[in-house]
């Protein structure tokens, strides 16, 4: 098991190698990915009709103003 965000480098090594915290490297890491994310291929239709389903419900929820 690897860690993806705390690092178990000692004093002496996590120094040298920039002493970053947990939250600097969880946001390099959030960033990361989504830079890199590729959406899956979407069929047309599929995508038609989720549209037409959030207009839909857009319309039957209101903007939620009194």
């Amino acid at each position: 098991y690897a860690p993806l965000v705390s690092d178990w480098q000692n004093n002496e090594n996590w120094q040298a190698a920039g002493a970053k915290s947990a939250t600097e490297r969880a946001t390099t890491l959030w960033q990361s990915i989504l830079a890199d994310h590729e959406s899956p291929a979407l069929d047309p239709g599929v995508y038609e009709s989720l549209e037409d389903y959030v207009a839909r419900r857009k319309e039957e929820i209101g903007t939620g103003e009194p």
